[in-house]
């Protein structure tokens, strides 16, 4: 690990912070963090690879409390069964998502699962599990009967749904969001919101809007919801009273974004646009307040408490066995929105992490009210804390 940051004087501006290191943890089975969520209690890590398992860690000890199987893939073989799994935190609940198979589960905090797969539907689950369990004979009769009409390659796909268990579900998820214990799942057509109700996890409100809803993030006292039209992404903000009202802002195709209403803060992109550093827009006013970091790096992993921002750096691969070292920049947000302070006069840190302690770690950082959390090694995270000067 190296240092990079320039910390202001007073002079220059009259806050400062200090970010300084009070805990690393270490678990030698920690491999593949994709994404991260933490409070003041718990720190949970979403792993990519072939485990589907997120875990969750005593932010105070760093000690492994347990370990979330969160996809329903079994006994699939390695090809296919490779999975990406995301997590969030709520005020009473975790909630993980298993990208490969589409397996959504909400767990208590000592992780207990409460609920798994309410978008879906379980009577057509039952019935291809009751297909798979059929003897031999009686499943090669029900797919001759099934397939009868069809070419081969869509017997051929037939085949492999039977064989893997894959149920078509129209509520695909592609985007989702936790806001205290209220869960937003958007989907091809629109968005859903799950809750308890008199202790019954069940999806409590579904809102058509005929459009793929490609994100969703907390937004004050809104849900940004956000979607794809004519390469740009355009959001509205949904009110559980008032429904939907469109903002005028048309953004850039962008990798991942975090909200401080009015303010959107994007990294990334697709197609012919600027990759580099984060965008920070007024959506009200659909203006740029400041491009940060621009033409320097890409990012592709972005986090905020509200009050500091943190973005790690891109990469694809490091498969060479060259040394990368991978940058990981934290601002504080008012400062950044500030128009009249330059960027060379804003406050930083940075961090950089070699590639040959990571194995196939990404560098992840997340934010509770008080601390810095980072995933940067093969087996470690850390903990810092953000002090004032």
């Amino acid at each position: 690990m190296s240092f990079c940051g320039v910390t202001t004087t007073w002079a220059q501006h009259p806050t400062t912070w200090a970010v300084e290191e009070v805990a690393e943890f270490v678990d030698e089975d920690k491999n593949g963090v994709i994404d991260m969520a933490c409070d003041e209690e718990l720190i949970v890590v979403g792993l990519s690879g072939w485990s589907g398992e997120a875990k969750v860690y005593d932010i105070k000890t760093g000690e492994k409390k347990f370990v979330l199987k969160s996809n329903t893939l079994g006994d699939t073989p390695a090809p296919f069964s490779h999975d990406n799994i995301l997590v969030w935190l709520g005020k009473s609940i975790i909630v993980t998502i298993g990208t490969n198979d589409n397996t959504l589960s909400i767990w208590d905090r000592s992780g207990t699962l409460l609920a798994q797969d309410l978008h879906k539907d379980n009577k057509k689950i039952a019935d291809m599990k009751r297909i798979q369990e059929m003897e031999d004979e009686e499943k090669e009769a029900y797919f001759e009967e099934k397939t009868a009409n069809m070419s081969e390659e869509e017997k051929y796909g037939f085949m492999m749904q039977i064989a893997f268990g894959v149920v078509p579900n129209e509520k695909k998820l592609v985007s989702l969001e936790v806001k205290e214990d209220m869960i937003y799942g958007g989907f091809d057509g629109g968005f859903f919101v799950i809750g308890n109700v008199d202790g019954e996890w069940k999806i409590v409100k579904e809102v058509k809007l005929g459009y793929e809803v490609d994100e969703i993030k907390v937004a004050g006292h809104w849900i940004a919801i956000g979607k794809v039209s004519e390469g740009k992404k355009v959001f509205g903000l949904w009110d559980p009273e008032l429904g939907l009202n469109d903002l005028n802002a048309e953004l850039k195709y962008f990798r991942s974004c975090e909200f401080i209403y009015p303010h959107i803060f994007m990294i990334g992109g697709r197609g012919d646009v600027d990759k580099t550093g984060v965008e920070i827009w007024n959506v009200e006013k659909g203006e740029m307040v400041r491009h940060l970091l621009k033409g320097e790096k890409r990012y592709e992993y972005i986090k905020t408490n509200g009050k500091f921002l943190a973005v790690c750096e891109h990469i694809n691969s490091w498969t060479s066995g060259e040394e990368k070292m991978l940058k990981l920049a934290v601002y504080n947000v008012d400062q950044i929105l500030d128009q009249d302070v330059p960027e060379a006069r804003l406050w930083s840190e940075c961090f950089e992490y070699s590639t040959l302690d990571l194995g196939s770690e990404h560098i992840r950082a997340v934010f509770n009210e008080k601390n810095l959390i980072v995933n940067h090694g093969r087996t470690k995270f850390s903990i810092m804390d953000i002090i004032k000067k």
